[in-house]
């Protein structure tokens, strides 16, 4: 059987290089078989590389099986803050938010139409999302007042849905699921990697513990938990899983922190006796006023979350990772 009279090409690279060209131009050139053009095609083939993805999408382009699935529990104000710059690395693919609340009006933004902007900066685009950011008063503490802006799963879904929808050729994208409840999610998101943990500080312990159960990694929003029994346990399980477990506190985790412990542990400044450590903490005003008629102080302190949570021991907990809490070292905080 011969082929037909029409010119056929075919071209196979291999390494970005032509390796092959076979060309048939017609009955003017010397007929060739379809058997022999197959082998021909076959034995070509042998030496044909297979290319990553990487190199087909271009410089920064991450495949779809090299990224993290992470779902967002707690998408309140600071979770959609957190969870819009989890959005911008490449290699993060958000697949679920989490909340109870499926929206509303009331959360604080730190500068007017900031929920808004942020969002604008993300898909890159000047306009849209003004309903984001309806900047209503909200006195937050006595000497605080910001503006209002909206979070709750459903508007956070329709940010993630969006960001997506820009790299996609039509525009659209619908693959974000969104939940109530993180339990339901833990148990029905089977492409999940990872958890970010933004709920109320009461829960960030439990929701941890449940999603490091079912083997997710976690990078929850300090504090981590509670209590010393609830620290030791999530470290337990931690260990009992291997899953890998990061508190949102940036200056330990910093590359400034880890080149500092090893000139520490090198020896590079010989030893370490006095440490003397200042922080610009509190930004603004916090906690309430003071007591008109103050009451003792109690013998055994029990450090408590949010604004009224000791301010300096943030900024202490690198210099105890720096020395292992070994050895008599002073330790100055100033703030």
């Amino acid at each position: 059987m011969q082929w037909p009279k029409w010119r056929v090409i075919c071209e196979l690279q291999l390494g970005g290089t032509v390796k092959n060209r076979i060309r048939f131009r017609g009955v003017s050139e010397r007929s060739v078989s379809r058997r022999k053009f197959l082998a021909q095609t076959a034995a070509a083939a042998i030496g044909l590389s297979i290319v990553p993805r990487h190199v087909l999408g271009g410089t920064g382009y991450v495949p779809p099986s090299d990224k993290v699935n992470i779902a967002f529990i707690g998408v309140g104000a600071q979770g959609l803050r957190v969870m819009l710059r989890f959005l911008r690395e490449p290699d993060v693919q958000g697949v679920a938010v989490c909340d109870p609340n499926k929206s509303s009006a009331n959360y604080p933004q730190w500068d007017t139409h900031e929920f808004c902007n942020s969002v604008r900066k993300l898909l890159g685009v000047d306009t849209g999302w003004d309903w984001l950011s309806p900047d209503q008063p909200i006195q937050l503490t006595h000497s605080l007042r910001v503006t209002s802006g909206v979070a709750g799963r459903e508007p956070c879904q329709k940010i993630v849905d969006a960001y997506y929808a820009t790299q996609q050729r039509s525009g659209q994208y619908r693959g974000c699921s969104a939940y109530s409840d993180f339990r339901k999610l833990l148990e029905k998101q089977k492409d999940l990697d990872a958890v970010v943990v933004c709920t109320a500080d009461h829960l960030h312990a439990a929701v941890s513990a449940a999603a490091m159960k079912k083997r997710k990694h976690v990078f929850c929003q300090k504090p981590l938990t509670h209590t010393i029994y609830e620290a030791r346990r999530l470290a337990e399980i931690a260990r009992e899983t291997g899953v890998a477990t990061q508190i949102a506190v940036g200056n330990q985790a910093s590359e400034s922190t880890r080149l500092l412990c090893e000139w520490i542990w090198d020896g590079a400044i010989g030893p370490v006796r006095e440490v003397i450590n200042w922080s610009s903490r509190p930004y603004w005003p916090q906690a309430s006023n003071a007591p008109r008629s103050p009451k003792p102080s109690p013998k055994v302190l029990i450090g408590t979350s949010g604004s009224a949570r000791p301010r300096n021991a943030l900024s202490t907990r690198p210099i105890c990772l720096l020395f292992g809490a070994v050895g008599a070292i002073s330790v100055v905080a100033l703030w």
